[in-house]
Order: C-alpha cells, then structure tokens, then sequence
C-alpha cells in the first residue's frame, strides 16, 4: 500500500493544499500518517483567517510530489471517511469545490461516513413552560446545547440562530411559538392559536417555510402535535403531516403538507382499525413519535398504540406490553442505529428496549430485548447529587440514542434535573448538561446540509471545475 506523509502548502482562494511524497508499506492505510492529513484538512477548514500570513513556499521536485487536487475522488473520500465527525467533514468539504463535488456526488460515502460517525448532537430545545409572566409578552423556545468538546461542532452552533430570531422579527404573531416537532435539521413550530405554522433551520439561519393550517382540521386536531418527515438524501423537502379524530364517530384522518407543492393534501376519513371498546383513559395522549417512516400516538390509559404507515396512509393499533402501563413507567418510540424501530422505557432506573419481532404465528409484536439497571452509571457520572433523585424518564430517542432527565417523585423545581445521553449499541452513560425541566424536549442532531447532497444552490460545482 502508500504511505502518505503531509505538509500543509498554500494554494490561492480557495483552499490550502497538501503536498504528498509516496512511498512504498506494507502498513495499514488507517495509520498515524493518514490520520495526519485528516488533522491537515480539518486545519484547513478551520483556519482561513485572512490575517494569517501564508507559510514561505518551497520548492519542489515534480517528479516525485503531487498536490492533493491531483489525487482521485476514492483517495479523497478515504481520507475523509477518517475525520472524527460530521461538523469536521462539512468544515473540510467546503473549502473547495473539488472536494464538495466529491462528497456531494457519492450517496455510497455518505452512507459509509453515517454508518461509522453518528449524527452529532448539538443541544436540546424546550417548549415554554406555559403561561409566561407578562401575558403581553410572546412565548419562545429555548435552547441548550451541549458541553461537549468538539470545536468544530461548537462553531456550529456558534454560527447557526437557535435563539430562532427569524420568529422573533415575524409581525402578527402575539402568542409566541411552540416546537411540534425536530427533524432532519429542521424544526417544525406552531404560534400560540396553531393557525401559522413554521420550518426553521437554524443551522442554515433562516426560516423555509410560513404556511397556514387548515380551519377545519384544527378543530379535530386540537392537542395533538404535527409530526415533520425529512429525507436524508433530498434535504430540501419536508412533509407535515397532521392526524385529526372525530371521537363522535370514531374516524381517524391525516392531513399532510408538502413543501414541494405549497399545499395540503385532506386524506378521507377512515374508521379506526382494531380499535378498543370505549371506556375511560381512551382518548391520545398529545405526543406524538416516529420511527422510519412510522408515526405513533399512545392511547392514555397506555394499553393500546395508533400507528400510521407514511408510505401507504394506512392506520393500525397495536397493543402494548403490559408493563408499560405502569404509571411510574416513562417510553418513546425511536430508531435504533440501524433504523430498527424500538421503544425505550424507564421505570425508576431501570432502561429497557423493545424491538418489533414476528412470533410463530406471524404477528408482529413488541418484544424486550435488554433491560439494564443504571444506578453504577449515574454514580459515576453524577457523583453524591444521584442522591437527589429517584428516577430517570425517557425524553426522546434519535438515531440509536435515548436522551434522558432525572426526576424525583416531588418533581421540585428547585432541583433541576440532569439530562443524560445513553448509546443503546453500548449501553454508555453521558451527562450532558442540568435544567429544569418543565416542558417538553426535542433533540437537535445536527444534519448533512443541501451543499453536500447532491448538486444544490450556489456550491452547485460549475463545468471545468
């Protein structure tokens, strides 16, 4: 194999390049010399501050160096497969056109570099807690992000608007904004009377989409939350959809807005299949989950579960594992690493999960698959103010991980909760910050932006280059 060694050179405009001598080894290519041009890219992502003054050149003997423009797209997208994280790579994919049209071209890298790199998380957002203490003043969300070390994923948030002032500055709207859903690196948001609903991303510091609910589905839909659907290769396009239930009849009907077309689309009403004899607690709790293309909303008295398939609009219900009807029981449903719906729950400090499995008589039901108790974890993590607590509650679960939030049974705003990630490949305990918490919390995992999927916008390479 090559052995590459690098030395940072500058190049113009556009980027620093790397110079590299090849030399024969028989040693792996994922070794410290590799790792040094990864350390090179991310460097000149970073550091292109006009005030640093480029380093003498040197001359070179062109029989044996080459420049890194004239190593191929395979080469390139190796060496990129090797940086620590996603904020790293879009930093580095940047700097030039010739590796943003690399990166941007193969949908194959790109689900290499998801599978060995998880989506970072950059910080959680919080609903209002409710009724503000100036009536006149407009409700907001808030924004927390992690402590973690990361400096390019800290220039990220740094650089994005999570204070949402695109709401802020928006005229007309007197009730202030609550999140129904986080997604796809976009976050969908609803004004205090739901009849203005917007897609903001942050990241990206501006605002998509303003566009109207419906007036009569608001009437059926009022209390529960949209639900936004996001597509890892078309970024650019986003689906909201809405369930309504006329519990006079016992229908069910979706409505979904798509960006691409601007409008909604009123599915008809169906009846609700498998649905359970009426009685008390039959009504839907207001969350609502998804998981690979699947929605789900938990009946309250937890026995029963509304699924809608995205692909097809088909509603069904499931029945729930009894013990998730424990009151002191907490669960969402998510995706695993994989993809692989699961629901996580917390019963004091006990976390499970339940994947969907087929039994021998082939129906699909939720099964448990592990169930680990964390007290040894969260005394490492947290120390003697694990004596402050006696329970932790599911909050969400993205991409392999469940986010959680100590509670106690007093639930005491004086004691704020500590929020925790836990890897559900290992099992890994994370503290990530403490809150209160008193409303809702939705995760914001950062996204690959539309420049490096496929050809969009102005980073659209140009012919010749």
């Amino acid at each position: 194999m090559k052995k590459f060694s690098c030395s940072v050179l500058n190049c113009g405009k556009h980027a620093n390049w790397v110079s590299i001598s090849k030399k024969r080894t028989n040693r792996d290519p994922g070794t410290t010399e590799i790792s040094h041009f990864c350390t090179a890219a991310a460097v000149m992502a970073r550091d292109r501050s006009p005030t640093n003054s480029p380093p003498a050149k040197r001359r070179k003997d062109s029989s044996t160096t080459t420049t890194v423009a004239s190593l191929g797209e395979d080469i390139l997208l190796e060496i990129f497969l090797r940086l620590p994280c996603l904020a790293t790579l879009v930093r580095a994919a940047l700097t030039c056109r010739g590796w943003r049209r690399a990166v941007a071209s193969s949908p194959a890298f790109r689900r290499r570099f998801r599978q060995l790199h998880p989506a970072p998380l950059l910080g959680l957002f919080f609903n209002p807690p409710g009724a503000v203490q100036e009536p006149g003043l407009p409700a907001f969300p808030s924004f927390v992000p992690t402590r973690g070390t990361d400096r390019d994923q800290a220039a990220a948030v740094r650089g994005g608007d999570f204070f949402l002032t695109s709401l802020q500055e928006r005229p007309g709207v007197l009730n202030g904004w609550d999140i129904h859903d986080c997604r796809g690196g976009y976050v969908l948001l609803a004004n205090g009377g739901q009849e203005t609903m917007a897609v903001v991303n942050p990241l990206a510091r501006r605002s998509e989409r303003f566009f109207d609910s419906l007036d009569g589905h608001r009437v059926y839909a009022v209390g529960h939350r949209a639900c936004l659907l996001c597509s890892d290769e078309d970024p650019t396009a986003f689906r909201v959809v809405i369930v309504a239930h006329d519990k006079s009849r016992d229908l069910v009907r979706a409505t979904v807005f798509c960006s691409d077309t601007g409008e909604w689309s009123v599915r008809p009403w169906v009846h609700i299949p498998g649905k359970p004899r009426r009685g008390r607690g039959e009504g839907w709790m207001s969350c609502n989950m998804q998981a690979k293309g699947f929605l789900y909303w938990v009946y309250k008295n937890r026995k029963y579960m509304l699924t809608l398939d995205t692909a097809t609009m088909d509603f069904s219900v499931d029945e729930l594992p009894i013990f998730l009807q424990n009151r002191f029981c907490s669960f969402v449903v998510g995706e695993m690493k994989n993809g692989e719906p699961c629901i996580v729950y917390a019963i004091n400090f006990i976390v499970g999960v339940l994947l969907r499995r087929t039994e021998n008589h082939g129906v699909d039901r939720w099964v448990l698959d592990r169930a680990e108790p964390l007290e040894t974890q969260l005394c490492r993590v947290l120390g003697k103010v694990m004596l402050d607590y006696n329970k932790v509650k599911v909050v969400a679960v993205r991409d392999g991980f469940v986010y959680l939030a100590t509670s106690d049974d007093l639930n005491d705003s004086r004691t704020p909760s500590w929020f925790l990630s836990l890897c559900l490949e290992t099992m890994i305990l994370e503290k990530l910050f403490q809150r209160t918490y008193d409303s809702s919390v939705h995760p914001y995992v950062m996204q690959w932006p539309p420049s490096l999927v496929g050809n969009y916008g102005r980073f659209a390479p140009e012919d010749g280059t």
